[in-house]
């Protein structure tokens, strides 16, 4: 039975992965003055697939362990999965997935990647952490359909 809950988490994590980033290079291509390419950059997949899809597996274990969840608690893990999915996409993941997509790391800015990803995560939490409190809330209710809902968030 937790194993289901961690492979849903799995499965909604790297698709709302592949959606926000399509979705995210969508707005940015369309915002700088056209659209060149349908997907995107691939790097940017490569940085987001890993830190969606690992939060969003411990929060499928996590609802399994507990009974009843409060609003509190959610908008606590919103703060901590916003703010740690933010800092390994526009740090790490930004360096691993340009470097998997370009297979050299010369071109990469390492020390300004990790400088300025981490302010992000910081800077954009009040726009985060509402994005985070709404998925995770998708999330809830998506875990449990068809095992009987605990609680609502």
């Amino acid at each position: 039975m937790k194993s289901t809950f961690v492979l849903k988490g799995l499965i909604f994590g790297m698709l709302l992965a592949v959606i926000i980033a399509f979705l995210f290079m969508l707005v940015g291509q369309i915002t700088a003055g056209g659209i060149t390419s349908l997907w995107g950059e691939s790097w940017l997949y490569f940085s987001v697939i890993i830190p969606f899809a690992v939060v969003f597996m411990l929060l499928g274990g996590y609802f399994y362990n507990r009974n009843e969840v409060s609003n509190k608690k959610l908008w606590l893990l919103s703060l901590i999965v916003a703010f740690a999915v933010t800092l390994y996409s526009g740090t790490i993941g930004a360096i691993f997935g340009e470097y998997i997509a370009r297979g050299e790391s010369e071109t990469i800015n390492v020390e300004g990647t990790l400088t300025w990803g981490t302010i992000y995560a910081f800077v954009l939490l009040p726009v985060t952490v509402p994005f985070a409190r709404l998925l995770i809330g998708i999330f809830y209710n998506f875990v449990f359909s068809g095992h009987g809902k605990k609680s609502s968030p």
